[in-house]
């Protein structure tokens, strides 16, 4: 089932012909962790809205989570008759138009499902950043200075130490909640 109110919603936050102003206080991608956790635990609120489960419960002993990198609306548009993953989606499940964060970089994506952290708290929006700490901008996944190619781990004569993500990783938590 298409989810109406979501696409509805989204649909109503262009701002210009190709632009769409995040929902970040609702169908935004990264509300997407807080969710999660919600349908395992039970504990909070859902962060997206309700009626992005339509009749399905919120609580599940397993989720599994499809991130399926730059697969935006109109390639479901195009493809949810064409293949059977996303038929069942659609006959089974409640399928919700979502927005995702600004700036819409896999690196910034990457760092909410993990973290729980939308792109304004992590500071990670793109694969190459300004670090206060080194006074210098950095590529965080190699852990070197930017324009280091194929040079690893160049910060740590700084003495600073390596860190993956901006905040505890939320995978721990949800591995062992149970």
């Amino acid at each position: 089932m298409l989810n109406s109110a979501s696409i509805k919603l989204v649909n109503s936050s262009r701002f210009a012909q190709r632009f769409i102003r995040p929902r970040y206080d609702s169908y935004c991608f990264s509300n997407l962790p807080a969710t999660i956790q919600f349908l395992l635990t039970g504990n909070g609120q859902s962060a997206l809205p309700l009626d992005v489960f339509g009749d399905l419960p919120t609580q599940y002993d397993t989720v599994v989570l499809f991130f399926i990198d730059a697969f935006g609306w109109r390639f479901f548009e195009k493809y949810a008759d064409k293949y059977e993953l996303l038929k069942t989606f659609m006959a089974e499940g409640v399928v919700s138009k979502m927005t995702s964060q600004f700036p819409s970089t896999t690196a910034a994506h990457v760092t909410c499902i993990h973290t729980g952290l939308n792109v304004g708290q992590s500071g990670v929006y793109e694969w190459n950043y300004y670090e206060p700490l080194v006074n210098d901008i950095i590529s965080p996944l190699t852990f070197s200075f930017a324009g280091e190619k194929f040079t690893r781990d160049t910060i740590k004569n700084s003495g600073i130490a390596p860190q993956l993500f901006p905040a505890p990783d939320l995978l721990p938590d949800l591995t062992s909640w149970h």
